[in-house]
């Protein structure tokens, strides 16, 4: 199940494309001035530093440090933020002479942010402690910096907390009234590095605007500006560090790159390097000024992200296993575990979770009696404040609404999963959670061009608070859709709407195959596709919405499907509960708890065009969510932890309620009258006494029979029970013994027509 809200807005600007009108109008840019200064960033747009307090205070504490020769510690983080923030903070201290050095600590065996160990060690030689993208939570820790005798620089841009650790200098974007409160870490630092030096453009721009798309900041305001103005020195960049990572991204030295890029293939190799390893691979590989040296760590970054999405690929199947055996119906918030899972791969595991299941997300590695994780936000939740009403039991947290760092006793896991979830169920209000997809605008098929989506690039560097632009397709009619991919993950569509075609690609949604056709719902994103030297324009889909059809009626798939559930059923001795009549025709569906169970595609479709927003599905895997949904139902299995289970086709026969009973405890079991379709399947399986005898016969001769067709295999599947033939590996013959059909229970059940 898939929530599509429109995030777009309507209206004209004078002056501004109609297509672009009101996308600009939704983000903020709703006159000719403000649409002009969106779609041409400039110097401009970068605010003073002294704006923000306590700027000039940091830049006098480090003036007089240079000036005793007092040697300065850079204290970062471990990502991609922090590791430019560091880079950028020590570029310009070093460019006024200083005695500058940096410290960022290992993920796995320090975790995030100051520590006591580390500060003591620093206190030894440093006597100015400037942190970058991290410290403002660290109470303790920068107390005891100044006890030793150092002045501390506080540079932070994480959500603030009740209690401000007591630095001598706090530089942060949201205290005071500095313009733009979304700055990243490498954003504050750059503010600071351009207050010591006097100058608004520095060489290391380019590793502010690569953070800025890096750290998931809005790219409004000053971010769109640094964001946009550094992408453009990064394509001229002189930095051998950044050459070397390009190239082994596979990127072209072009015009081209762009915010995707830069997030997508050079920020993940940087933060490979603390995930996997040290950061100051990365530290280094940004600094560096020699080509050899920076090829060489470029290649080395390239292994420690290959190696770390294996890494993260084993964790996040492990941990989605754990996750199909919770309740969703009931938890609002998923916490997984493991022994020994990667400290620094967890949060883009916990990420990879919130955005598949539309749920707040904790992955917790587990090291022995202790845990450190990561969480990920999802369904509009504020993560930090979710977590703050769960503080009692964190030995350590910080973060903002959309991710945090934590560390946890592990006997306390199960304790954060109840507690969280209820600090989730409070801010959602009886909202179910669910994945989320926003679109900007409706569309049809032909006002895709190639020369629209070239207009749609001025709005780059895309990125959180300027996403690239999403459309909804109304009944686009879906020709074709086939699994593509070496393991058919993907769904390859043909698109038809109003006279035009087009190509569309889903990915992760190889499973819509055999259930997706007809006019469709799709939320795209419109792109461009080469292929052989051609361009064309192309539909990557975002999420599948409403479809008119969505089951292949399929008689004699169906019949023999029910021959199977009856040969599994006739051996069933349990007692069977006589399940609730259900009045279909008033029947109400909440959007998550009920599982609407279908044998026929005709009963299944029909209650699709009923209620158009269920999910549908054709056997498939376990949904913990529980999402209600239209199941086309092959062969009996618990899907989930379903609150209602509706026999829509009516019940097969009592041990298909015992089985039901036995895999959905949880469960109320109702079922309608059996459908026409139903009976139908079932006519197609019965046969008589004599019919049997000549298949029989027919065997005995040397003959075959044909066992695709229902009746035909009935009989076969009948012969077998009564131990006269068996079927595996190929029909053969057993030795001949008596036997009445009449006394065999799958037979009745056939004759019967499951009564």
């Amino acid at each position: 199940m898939q929530q599509l809200i429109c995030r777009g807005a309507q209206g004209e600007i004078p002056g501004i494309s109609p297509l672009l009108a009101p996308l600009l109008i939704a983000r903020g840019a709703d006159t000719y001035e403000k649409a002009q200064a969106f779609l041409h960033p400039s110097e401009r747009d970068l605010n003073d530093p002294f704006l923000m307090p306590d700027m000039r205070a940091a830049c006098d504490m480090v003036r007089a440090a240079i000036a005793r020769r007092t040697p300065i510690a850079v204290y970062g983080d471990y990502d991609c933020d922090g590791v430019c923030a560091s880079v950028i903070m020590l570029e310009a201290l070093r460019s006024l002479g200083a005695d500058a050095r940096s410290y960022i600590p290992s993920r796995k065996d320090e975790g995030y942010g100051l520590n006591e160990a580390a500060v003591r060690r620093l206190a030894e030689h440093c006597g100015l402690l400037i942190t970058v993208d991290c410290g403002v939570t660290a109470v303790q820790e920068i107390a005891l910096a100044k006890s030793l005798g150092m002045q501390v620089i506080l540079t932070d841009h994480h959500t603030l907390p009740a209690e401000l650790p007591q630095a001598d200098a706090a530089l942060h974007p949201q205290l005071g009234d500095y313009p733009c409160r979304d700055l990243c870490g490498a954003g504050i630092a750059y503010k600071l590095a351009c207050a010591l030096t006097g100058k608004k453009i520095l060489p290391s721009l380019e590793l502010a605007g690569l953070a800025t798309i890096a750290d998931m900041v809005p790219l409004l305001g000053e971010n769109r500006a640094l964001a946009a103005l550094g992408l453009r020195a990064m394509r001229q960049t002189a930095r051998p560090g950044l050459r070397a990572l390009m190239q082994t991204a596979g990127m072209q030295e072009s015009a081209d790159i762009g915010g995707m890029q830069a997030a997508f293939l050079l920020a993940p190799r940087i933060n490979a390097c603390g995930r996997m390893d040290t950061a100051d691979i990365a530290l280094n590989l940004l600094s560096t000024g020699n080509a050899a040296r920076a090829a060489a760590l470029a290649a080395e970054a390239d292994a420690l992200n290959t190696r770390r999405k294996a890494v993260e690929q084993r964790i996040v199947e492990e941990a989605d296993a754990q996750v199909r055996e919770m309740d969703l119906c009931r938890l609002r918030a998923i916490v997984v575990q493991g022994e020994g899972w990667e400290s620094g791969v967890v949060g883009l595991v916990a990420g990879r979770l919130a955005e598949r299941y539309g749920y707040p997300t904790v992955a917790l590695s587990r090291d022995g009696e202790a845990c450190v994780g990561s969480a990920r936000s999802a369904s509009g939740v504020d993560l930090y404040q979710a977590l703050c009403d769960c503080g009692d039991i964190f030995t350590r947290f910080g973060g903002h609404k959309q991710a945090a760092g934590l560390s946890i006793r592990a006997e306390d896991a199960d304790t954060l999963r109840e507690r969280l979830s209820q600090a989730v169920e409070k801010q959602l209000n009886g909202r179910v959670p669910m994945p989320e997809s926003r679109y900007d605008a409706e569309i049809t098929l032909p006002e895709i061009t190639l020369d629209m989506i070239e207009e749609l690039k001025s709005l780059e560097p895309f990125g959180m608070g300027n996403p690239a632009p999403v459309y909804l397709l109304r009944n686009a009619d879906v020709l074709s859709a086939r699994a593509v991919g070496a393991t058919g993950a993907h769904l390859k569509l043909t698109l038809s709407q109003n006279g035009a075609m087009m190509d569309g690609i889903a990915f992760q949604m190889g499973d819509r195959a055999g259930v997706l056709q007809g006019a469709t719902e799709l939320v795209i994103t419109p792109e461009q596709n080469s292929f052989c030297g051609k361009v064309t324009p192309q539909c990557r889909v975002e999420a599948l919405g409403r479809a008119t059809a969505r089951f292949l009626p399929r008689p004699d798939e169906e019949a023999l499907a029910l021959l199977q559930e009856f040969d599994r059923f006739c051996r069933i001795h349990k007692d069977c509960p006589q399940p609730a009549p259900a009045q279909m025709e008033a029947m109400t569906v909440a959007p998550q708890g009920t599982l609407l169970l279908c044998r026929t595609a005709d009963t299944a479709n029909a209650l699709c065009a009923r209620f158009p927003d269920l999910d549908a599905a054709q056997d498939g895997g376990v949904e913990p969510r529980a999402y209600s949904a239209v199941w086309l139902c092959r062969r009996l299995k618990r899907r989930g932890p379903y609150r209602r289970v509706i026999l829509c086709d009516g019940a097969l026969c009592p041990q298909e309620i015992a089985c039901l009973a036995e895999m959905y405890p949880e469960a109320e079991i109702l079922s309608a009258p059996q459908s026409p379709a139903l009976r139908a399947r079932l006519a197609q399986l019965q046969f008589d006494v004599n019919a049997l005898r000549d298949c029989y016969r027919t065997l005995r001769a040397g003959q075959k029979i044909n066992v695709l067709n229902p009746r035909e295999c009935a009989m076969a599947y009948v012969l077998q029970s009564m131990e006269l033939i068996t079927l595996q590996p190929a029909p053969q013959l057993l030795p001949m013994r008596k036997a009445s059909p009449t006394e065999d229970p799958l037979y009745r059940l056939i004759l019967n027509g499951g009564n």
